[in-house]
C-alpha cells in the first residue's frame, strides 16, 4: 500500500507539474505576442496620434485573426462617449489600463457571442487608451486535450502503479518466505538448511542477508557439532578414571586398610581430572576473548627458551633432547601467560609421543608484521585426514586413548592462538608432527 501511494502520488505531482508549466508557457506566449503589438501601436501614435494607431490597428486585422484590438479617445463633453477604432464591440468593464495580463471573455466586431480572449490594457499620452489581446480558443482546446491527456495518463499510472506494488510485494513476500521456511526448518532440529544465494556478488539486500545468516547458521551449526563431540569426549574420558577411582575406592573399603599405592593411584586420577576440566574451563576462557584486555609487549624468544629450560629436566629424564632456535628478540604483543601455557602444551604433546633418543625442536622466526612458534618432533606424526579432529575438544586419536591426557592440548593451543589473532598448523616433520603458531605483530 505504501509503494502504491508513493508512485501514485509521484505521478500526480508530476502530472501537475506537467499542466502548470504549460499553461504558464502559453501565457507567457500570448504575453509576448500581444506586448509586441502594444509597443507597435504605441510608436505610431505617438508619432501620428490616433490616426496612426489606427493605421496599425486595421493593418494587422487584415492578417491576425486572433487579435483583438480597441484604440480609445479620450471621454467626449459629456464624460462618456468615447470614439474608437478596432474589432472590440465594447471595452470590457473589468479590463483595467494598468498594463497587467487577464483573461476575460469579449465580443467582437460581428459577432454576437463573446469568447476567451487575454488582453492586456495601457493608457496612452493625453488621455487615450489600448487594449489588445489575444484569442484563447485554440490555447482553451488544446488545454483540455491536455487534461484529457493527463487524466488517461494517471489512470495508467495508477494501474501500474498497483502492478508494480503487487509485483514488489510478491517478490518481497517470497523472499521473506523462503528465509522463514530455512529458519523453521532450523528451529525444528535441521541445521544443514541454507538459504539459497546466488553465487557472486550479493544483488540486493535480501542477498546480503542470506549471506549473514547462512553464515550465523554455519557458526550454530558448528558450535553444535563441538557441543555433541564434547559431551562425547566427556562421557568418554571421565568415564574411565571415575570407574578406576570408585574400583580402587571400593577396594580400600573391603580391605579396611589404607594403602599408600591405592591412595597415590586415586590422586594421580584425581589430578588427571582437575587437569582436564581445568584446560577446558582455560579454552572456554580464551575462545570467550576473556585475557585480551592482558595484552602487552612480550618478547616471545626469551618466552620460548624460559619454557625450555623448564622442560629440559623432564626430556633428560625421558631420553629425550630439547633444542632451542630462536633470535635474540622477538616483540609480539600478548598474554604472556598465556603463550607459555600454549606452549608448555605444545612441547608436553611432544614429549608424550616423541621416541627416546629423538630431538623436540623449539623455534621462534620473525616475518614483517609478525612472528611464528614452532615444536616440531619425531614422532608418529597425525595424517592429514584426521589432524581437524585432533584440534577439537576430546579430538584424541584411536592411537592416543591408551596414552594420559585428555586430547585438550592442541585444542587449547588453538583457542588461545585464535584470541591472539593468529592460527595454529599442523604440517608433516618427516617424520613426525610439525605445529606452527603464526602471531601478529599488535
Amino acid at each position: 500500500m505504501v509503494i502504491f501511494l508513493a508512485i501514485a502520488g509521484s505521478m500526480a505531482i508530476l502530472l501537475a507539474f506537467l499542466a502548470r508549466s504549460t499553461k504558464a508557457e502559453l501565457d507567457a506566449d500570448a504575453r509576448m505576442l500581444i506586448n509586441a503589438e502594444i509597443i507597435g501601436i504605441t510608436e505610431a501614435f505617438k508619432r501620428e496620434g490616433f490616426a496612426g494607431g489606427k493605421s496599425i490597428i486595421d493593418s494587422q486585422l487584415r492578417v491576425a485573426g486572433q487579435l483583438v484590438f480597441r484604440l480609445e479617445t479620450p471621454p467626449a463633453s459629456n464624460g462618456l462617449t468615447r470614439r474608437a477604432t478596432g474589432n472590440v464591440a465594447v471595452w470590457p468593464a473589468a479590463v483595467l489600463d494598468d498594463g497587467i495580463l487577464r483573461r476575460t471573455m469579449v465580443t467582437r466586431i460581428g459577432e454576437t457571442a463573446p469568447g476567451p480572449y487575454a488582453v492586456v490594457a495601457t493608457s496612452l499620452p493625453g488621455g487615450y487608451r489600448l487594449l489588445v489581446g489575444r484569442s484563447l480558443a485554440e490555447q482553451d482546446r488544446l488545454t483540455q486535450t491536455l487534461n484529457a491527456s493527463l487524466v488517461a495518463a494517471m489512470v495508467l499510472a495508477m494501474v501500474l502503479a498497483i502492478g508494480i506494488s503487487a509485483l514488489i510485494t510478491r517478490i518481497t513476500a517470497n523472499r521473506v518466505q523462503a528465509i522463514a521456511n530455512v529458519t523453521s526448518a532450523v528451529a525444528a532440529g535441521d541445521l544443514s538448511q541454507r538459504i539459497a544465494v546466488p553465487e557472486g556478488t550479493p544483488r540486493d539486500a535480501f542477498d546480503s542477508l542470506g549471506i549473514v545468516l547462512n553464515t550465523m547458521l554455519g557458526q550454530i551449526e558448528s558450535l553444535l557439532d563441538e557441543l555433541r563431540a564434547l559431551s562425547d569426549g566427556l562421557a568418554h574420558d571421565l568415564r574411565s578414571p571415575l570407574t578406576r577411582m570408585k574400583a580402587r575406592i571400593d577396594h580400600l573399603q573391603k580391605s579396611g586398610e589404607a594403602g599408600e599405592v591405592e591412595l597415590a593411584a586415586i590422586g594421580l586420577e584425581a589430578d588427571q581430572l582437575l587437569a582436564m576440566l581445568e584446560n577446558s574451563l582455560a579454552i572456554s576462557r580464551a575462545e570467550a576473548g576473556i585475557g585480551r584486555d592482558q595484552f602487552v609487549p612480550t618478547d616471545l624468544a626469551a618466552l620460548a627458551r624460559q619454557m625450555v629450560e623448564m622442560y629440559e629436566p623432564l626430556a633428560d629424564d625421558n631420553g629425550i633432547r630439547l633444542t632451542i632456535d630462536a633470535p635474540a628478540k622477538v616483540e609480539v604483543r600478548a598474554n604472556g601467560a598465556f603463550l607459555g601455557r600454549a606452549l608448555a602444551n605444545l612441547i608436553d604433546n611432544a614429549m608424550r609421543y616423541a621416541p627416546n633418543g629423538k630431538t623436540i625442536d623449539v623455534g621462534v622466526k620473525a616475518f614483517p608484521g609478525g612472528a611464528k612458534l614452532i615444536v616440531a618432533d619425531h614422532g608418529p606424526g597425525i595424517r592429514p585426514a584426521r589432524r581437524e579432529t585432533a584440534l577439537r575438544r576430546f579430538g584424541r586419536l584411536d592411537s592416543a586413548r591408551s596414552a594420559t591426557g585428555a586430547g585438550l592440548g592442541l585444542t587449547l593451543a588453538a583457542s588461545i592462538t585464535r584470541l591472539h589473532g593468529g592460527t595454529l598448523t599442523l604440517r608433516d616433520n618427516l617424520p613426525g608432527l610439525r605445529v606452527e603458531i603464526d602471531l601478529p605483530a599488535d
